[in-house]
């Protein structure tokens, strides 16, 4: 990169915990954030369990006309208040807002049942199906961070009020790996120098009655019984591996120049070394290939001037779906056969989190970084023990993956300085 673009504060909230070090220390402990959903009745879904988010107040942290918004606006927003508290990032020794830009990597909108009932209310009494003329006749009773008017400017809308910050907004949906496309997307401009200052945020929830229904209907999704035991039922490279558990959460990241976070005498979490975001379609639309991911890892690497030995940690996508760990697994082997590094993932203690996946692993990568620790895989496959070893004494530069539906895939590389 021109510049060295660094990460100086971070954020996220997942079914493990409401902040970062609550999740990091539970998950460090192996522990389970999947359970019965219970925000709605699934006893008719073919999947009933997920990472489910259940002590959450978005009032109690700060967040003002929360009664508006939807859940996932809720967790993205949060994520980003406490993160520039915790480390006070405005607190600078020049003011930097002028020069500051938001990307969020978000999912679409989704017409739920709840968001389906007010559209009919607002739109015309004793409605009994939407009509799109007398919903934009009405289109000024709608909640301005809800249904209809969720536009993708207004979550960075409400930061930048928030923070009275003037820089471009950017809203980016690539499916599964839009939270790395995001983050990819700040550093490039940083790096080119069009800001010295971005906040990066993604959100996921998949838990309201009509998505997840048509996610558990899937053949993507595990299919559960109310008997299953839930830490057993996310199992990544694993012969346990039937299907995907789905997760809800958001992360932040706070990046900028590294001449800007010296000047200001800040912390440097890690340096974002560079990443690459690829289409590999198939014919079937849900597949990934071993010659998808490794074709990706590889244009990673070189992108980055880095060669396999340089990764000491890797943070695989791995759902605990069987083809799709089988494929990344195998890519792994024929990259890294001579020189085995350390491989991880988080799905089996948070579940799937879609397009916002990418980022809590690059949370909790850079927590791996600074404290020379990463999550345990457990059940993993004994053909491929050598990657899951946890003798890993030093972890200098951590590749994130991150996959989906569609071919999609991205992956960024992040370290301490070079």
């Amino acid at each position: 990169m021109k510049r060295n673009v660094v990460i100086t504060g971070m954020e996220c909230i997942t079914s493990l915990g409401n902040d970062i070090e609550e999740t990091w220390e539970k998950i460090i402990k192996v522990e389970n954030g999947i359970d019965k959903i219970e925000r709605f009745n699934v006893s008719q879904y073919p999947c009933q369990f997920g990472g489910e988010i259940k002590k959450f107040s978005a009032r109690r942290s700060g967040l003002k006309r929360s009664n508006i918004m939807l859940k996932y606006n809720q967790y993205e927003l949060v994520a980003v208040m406490q993160a520039i508290k915790r480390y006070k990032w405005f607190e600078d020794v020049n003011d930097q807002r002028e020069n500051c830009a938001i990307y969020l990597g978000n999912q679409s909108i989704n017409l739920d049942e709840e968001l389906y009932e007010t559209i009919i209310n607002i739109s015309e009494k004793n409605m009994k199906k939407i009509q799109l003329p007398n919903i934009g006749k009405n289109l000024d009773k709608f909640p301005p961070l809800n249904g209809i008017k969720l536009l993708p400017t207004l979550p960075t809308h409400f930061i930048a009020k928030e923070y009275n910050l003037h820089g471009s907004a950017n809203v980016l949906y690539s499916g599964d790996v839009s939270s790395i496309e995001a983050i990819l997307h700040a550093a490039w401009d940083i790096e080119a120098g069009y800001y010295e200052k971005a906040i990066v945020a993604s959100t996921y929830n998949p838990f309201t009655p009509h998505e997840f229904l048509w996610l558990s209907n899937s053949k993507l999704a595990r299919k559960t019984t109310p008997m299953d035991v839930s830490y057993q039922l996310s199992a990544p490279f694993s012969n346990k591996n039937e299907g995907i558990i789905y997760g809800e959460g958001a992360g932040a990241l706070l990046i900028e120049s590294e001449e800007s976070a010296i000047q200001n005498n800040r912390n440097i979490l890690a340096y974002i070394y560079g990443g690459t975001m690829h289409t590999f379609p198939e014919e079937d639309f849900f597949k990934l290939s071993k010659c998808g991911f490794r074709k990706h890892m590889e244009d990673t690497l070189e992108i980055c001037s880095m060669k396999k030995e340089d990764i000491s940690l890797l943070y695989a996508n791995a759902p605990s779906y069987a083809d799709w760990d089988n494929a990344e697994i195998e890519a792994i082997e024929e990259i890294w056969n001579e020189n085995p590094i350390a491989v991880t993932s988080t799905k089996a203690n948070i579940g799937f989190l879609g397009c916002a996946a990418g980022m809590i692993d690059c949370i909790l990568a850079i927590k791996s970084i600074n404290q020379n620790s990463f999550p345990k895989l457990r059940n993993a496959k004994m053909d491929y023990r050598q990657y899951f070893s946890e003798d890993r004494k030093y972890i200098d530069k951590c590749l994130i993956n991150t996959a989906g539906i569609g071919g999609n895939y991205g992956s960024i590389i992040i370290g301490k300085k070079a």
